[in-house]
């Protein structure tokens, strides 16, 4: 492949992982680019784009007559549904239909690869153990994450082809129209409760306040995608990917309230998807007066995704080890990371 034209397809652009992975790889020298996903691509796109719903198998099969040159997936799409519920057939589906419907074309196919992340180990479910390596088996149980990596295996075996996987946790990084973030969902939080003239309560008890936590800078992870796909002794191998720093909110809360001007206030337990029911109207205040792209808060801001993120009383960390003896030394400092992203959302207009 060193001197064959790569062509990657970044399936799922249109969100925060590949619409970032999208920036980068434009970057990068040697890259052709296919971007896919349901909705258009944020920013516009100087490369070919297909509109495709994964879940329709015979719009990937027509999809695919254009896709034979493609060397590279990257495969960052996910089934949601409302309220941020995530079923395993669906997911499977995505893989297994977009797969399939390549498998007759795309001669030239040399690798794919998976997003995946912390829900492999179960970190949605309670206290696992931490910190999360590769090497440690499956939990007992269906995981849609297991159904995918599974279905891509086979179908690897059977075309030729390498294939990676990544698991980062809790993906930090500015986007549009991708709510289900930890920054802009804090962000549009901090807004409306300041707005409020209330302090920036932390939304959960004392359990997650203290909890290890580790969470992914997009930019991070979208390098790491590159090298994995691309590195060759990253072929068949999964790897953690966070910043490679361990914090808890109870450190960070007061910084996190220095970016928007207001007091920090220790555990409050809340469900943030009830409080919010009614704070449509606040947000719309402040986007007004501020100017803002979104009126709508649910353009910026997942509230059952924020139950999730704040939902966790129990240490939530992984092992970047392997990564690291594989080539990969990328980290960033989470609290450097949650400033500059703030900062990147208010240059955006997406927060005030």
């Amino acid at each position: 492949m060193s001197n064959e034209k790569r062509q990657a397809l970044i399936v799922g652009a249109s969100g925060m992982v590949g619409s970032n992975l999208y920036a980068h790889l434009c970057k990068e020298q040697g890259w052709d680019i296919v971007t896919m996903s349901r909705r258009p691509v944020p920013h516009g796109s100087a490369h070919p784009h297909l509109s495709t719903n994964l879940l329709d198998a015979a719009a990937c099969r027509d999809a695919a007559a254009s896709l034979k040159d493609v060397t590279h997936i990257f495969f960052c799409a996910r089934a949601v549904e409302t309220n941020y519920v995530i079923r395993l057939d669906e997911n499977r589906a995505i893989v297994e239909n977009l797969l399939d419907a390549l498998a007759p074309v795309s001669k030239r196919l040399r690798h794919v690869q998976i997003v995946h992340g912390m829900k492999w180990y179960g970190s949605n479910l309670g206290p696992y153990r931490t910190p999360a390596k590769e090497s440690h088996p499956r939990l007992p149980g269906a995981n849609f994450y297991y159904e995918q990596l599974d279905a891509m295996i086979e179908r690897a075996d059977r075309g030729g082809w390498s294939w990676s996987t990544l698991r980062p946790h809790f993906i930090c990084g500015t986007a549009i129209g991708s709510p289900s973030n930890p920054i802009s969902t804090i962000g549009a939080y901090a807004a409306i409760l300041r707005e409020l003239g209330e302090p920036l309560h932390f939304p959960a008890g004392d359990a997650v306040w203290t909890a290890a936590m580790n969470v992914t800078d997009v930019g991070l992870l979208s390098k790491a995608m590159i090298w994995a796909a691309t590195e060759p002794r990253c072929a068949g191998e999964a790897f953690n990917i966070v910043n490679g720093d361990t914090f808890c909110w109870r450190d960070v809360w007061q910084l996190i309230a220095a970016q928007f001007g207001m007091p920090a206030s220790g555990p409050r337990p809340l469900n943030i998807r009830d409080y919010m029911t009614d704070k449509s109207s606040v947000w719309s205040a402040i986007a007004e007066r501020e100017g803002l792209r979104c009126n709508n808060v649910n353009d910026v801001a997942d509230w059952a995704f924020a139950d999730v993120l704040f939902g966790g009383g129990w240490d939530q960390t992984a092992s970047v080890v392997k990564a690291h003896q594989h080539g990969f030394s990328g980290m960033v400092d989470s609290e450097e990371m949650f400033g500059r992203l703030f900062a990147e959302y208010r240059a955006l207009k997406l927060l005030p």
